[in-house]
């Protein structure tokens, strides 16, 4: 049976476990460039050869998708920033909450990495102890958060309310206090449970493991201050699928496929010489001539053949560029439709933004991201309650209305508007509308387009308007 140290050190819940390959394929093609261009996603062809394929990875090209759409829905999130009022008397939690940075910095972090796995955060508290308040104004010595990533957690149990009970994560850090010595990684395990926490240092000697528990150090919280951040906690277990897992899969098929469509124009560009020899001794020329290793003139693939015997052919299927391009083309708009975005029917939708919109799937994502940030943040003023053993008083609230479904919705309630039968309400529609579709116009202009509506003298019966409000643009 394992001691109690090894266990802590060891333990590694299995649905973290299973998640990890794929969430580091979503990170890792977040960052792009030789994070995501290497031999784990380009693939090698059966019939390919090593050093064909070690050449054809060296002129990889890969486009982004997942950064430009994580990108964009962050965004649309913090495009309105939250409204946060916490007691100015914890003015710290906004301040300099995360490594002596804002709330929002750290937000920022959060909401992106929990697009792409599920992620933690931790309040804890330094370690000093101070005799006043002011003493630890002084000093600065607040509660803080520690952020953990997806591997940096690893097993924890909840009770049946959806509290934990216990988790353990991973504390390892590379020392370098000491400048005249080597940094050294230092292996740490934390376990976290209601009452305390404890220690376990992972020491590697020739190949093995020692375990070393230190003491437990006593809290007095009666909750354990970490919560999980994710995009959608569907099944409440809080290890949830990234939405991206499919995108990424499809965007690094993309990726091949435009590696196989490169290679096939080039392969057609440069043409192959046919040349007949008789003798060892002519074979041994055309090497000589046409190997720049050997003096040559020129590095042209070059396939010798006997006089006597039949020219050589080469078999293969007939290629269609157009079908690798259709091909990207339906996995890209597959990726954009996943967030109810529609690509242009002409040129590249990573050139630009998408001029269709179906925002009630959008919204919908958005939504519940939204509501999964305001929970996070209103958890850290919770945790730092309880450290200060005090209730904060705190607002936290997020914005669930985003711009284009504002103003459709908005549009929408003063169209149905017009179907009263009240000249004054019509032409006070008739001011918001043009408010909502012209944003950048100026009151005198507004006032002229009211005047040019209202020179078409609107038909006052249900549901007619003027001439010039039946327009395309209004009735889409």
């Amino acid at each position: 049976m394992k001691e109690k140290a090894e266990l802590i050190a060891t333990r590694q819940s299995e649905k973290i476990k299973d998640k990890l390959p794929v969430w580091k394929v979503i990170y890792n093609a977040y960052t792009g460039g030789k994070a995501f261009i290497t031999k784990d996603n380009l693939f090698q062809y059966r019939v390919e050869d090593n050093l064909r394929f070690q050449k054809r990875l060296e002129r990889a090209d890969y486009t982004n998708h997942t950064q430009m759409l994580i990108d964009m829905l962050i965004g649309f999130v913090y495009a309105n920033p939250p409204k946060r009022e916490i007691d100015e008397k914890y003015a710290y939690i906004k301040e300099s909450i995360f490594k002596g940075r804002s709330l929002q910095s750290l937000m920022n972090m959060v909401a992106t990495n929990c697009l792409k796995s599920t992620v933690g955060i931790l309040v804890d508290s330094p370690a000093v102890s101070v005799e006043t308040e002011a003493q630890r104004q002084e000093n600065n010595l607040h509660p803080y958060v520690v952020y953990y990533a997806p591997e940096q957690i690893c097993d924890f149990e909840v009770d049946d309310n959806g509290e934990l009970l216990w988790i353990i994560l991973d504390n390892s850090y590379i020392d370098k206090t000491d400048p005249s010595i080597e940094a050294q990684k230092k292996n740490i395990r934390r376990l976290w449970t209601k009452t305390y926490y404890q220690d376990v240092e992972i020491i590697t000697k020739d190949g093995k493991d020692t375990y070393v528990l230190v003491e437990e150090n006593l809290h007095e919280l009666d909750k354990i201050p970490f919560a999980f951040v994710n995009c959608r906690d569907n099944d409440s277990d809080y290890i949830c699928d990234s939405p991206f897992e499919d995108i990424v899969l499809k965007s690094r098929l993309i990726f091949n496929i435009a590696s196989w469509a490169s290679e096939v124009l080039a392969s057609s560009s440069f043409q192959i010489l046919l040349f007949p020899y008789e003798t060892q001794v002519d074979l041994d020329a055309i090497t000589t001539t046409f190997d720049p290793q050997s003096g040559g003139i020129a590095d042209l693939p070059v396939v010798p053949f006997k006089a006597t015997t039949q020219r050589p052919s080469f078999e293969g299927p007939d290629i269609d560029i157009d079908k690798f391009i259709n091909m990207m083309n339906h996995l890209s708009e597959e990726i954009l439709a996943k967030f109810g975005l529609k690509k242009e029917s002409k040129g590249s939708w990573e050139s630009g933004v998408a001029k269709s919109i179906d925002f009630e799937k959008t919204e919908a994502f958005l939504k519940s991201l939204s509501l999964q940030l305001q929970e996070c943040e209103r958890k850290i003023v919770e945790f730092c309650g309880m450290y200060e053993q005090a209730e904060i008083k705190h607002e936290i609230e997020y914005q669930f209305t985003y711009e284009k479904a504002d103003i459709d919705k908005q549009l929408e309630r003063l169209l149905n508007a017009f179907a009263i039968p009240s000249m004054d309400v019509q032409e006070k529609a008739y001011r918001e509308t043009i408010k909502l579709t012209f944003p950048d116009e100026d009151a005198a202009e507004i006032d002229r387009l009211v005047k040019s509506i209202n020179s078409g003298k609107p038909d006052p019966k249900p549901g007619t308007q003027s001439t010039d409000l039946k327009k395309e643009n209004i009735n889409e």
